[in-house]
């Protein structure tokens, strides 16, 4: 499912674009979940939920739509922004914070089709080579082949990326099986090696990029049967 926002304040606005997307997802067999927000405001206050696309209207009274994309952008780089404008020249304001698109207003049915095929092309694109780690209300959106390792402590996972060390609660198990296919390996019962890192490997050892990290006898097998198999996919 696809999680989008739509900051509008203007009702007409609210219905028109709601029962757009309402009619896009039964002809495509796409699945949304639309939430409504009527000022910058009231988007910046949510926490809860992240979302993969946001429609953010330019217009807004009081916080504009830049004021809040400026605000939302320091804690997320990678939310798919699209524009809601009634002039086209302020979506080059967009640049400023990385928007992907704008539509605008008034929006004819059949141009926010096609806007919404490339839209969802990139989310889809996007989403087959990055995963979403999300913690303390802030999302990092991580290449995969990137991510050099992950390790369970208890109820968090930490990713050790080429770029840092995130944090998320979860499991580690569960990041495997959404992980399916991407050439990731459990080495022990509490980290998960990407197999494009290994370096080398040992009887109680695999070297990841420099760091050696303890090789469980129990996941051995497992492992080497499935680095083997990368490797000669390779």
């Amino acid at each position: 499912m696809i999680e989008i926002a739509l900051v509008e304040d203007q009702e007409k606005w609210q219905k028109t674009i709601t029962s757009y997307l309402k009619k896009y997802q039964e002809e495509k067999e796409e699945s949304f979940a639309v939430t409504i927000f009527p000022s910058g405001n009231d988007f910046l206050k949510e926490e809860k939920k992240s979302f993969d696309l946001v429609f953010m209207d330019i217009g807004l009274p009081g916080k504009s739509g830049m004021e809040t994309s400026k605000e939302f952008r320091k804690r997320n780089q990678e939310t798919c922004l699209v524009f809601l404008t009634e002039l086209s020249r302020f979506a080059v304001d967009g640049y400023e914070v990385n928007a992907y698109d704008f539509l605008v207003k008034p929006l004819d049915y059949s141009f926010f089709c096609l806007k919404m095929d490339r839209i969802l092309s990139h989310l889809k694109q996007r989403g087959q080579d990055t995963f979403v780690i999300e913690n303390a209300g802030e999302l990092h959106r991580v290449k995969i082949q990137e991510i050099r390792y992950i390790e369970s402590d208890k109820h968090y996972l930490f990713f050790h990326c080429v770029s840092g060390i995130y944090k998320m609660r979860g499991i580690l198990d569960d990041i495997l099986k959404s992980f399916n296919n991407r050439s990731f390996a459990k080495i022990n019962r509490s980290i998960l090696v990407n197999l494009a890192a290994v370096e080398g490997y040992d009887k109680t050892e695999v070297e990841i990029q420099g760091e050696k990290l303890p090789l469980s006898r129990v996941y051995k097998a497992d492992f080497l049967s499935t680095l083997n198999q990368y490797l000669g996919a390779k």
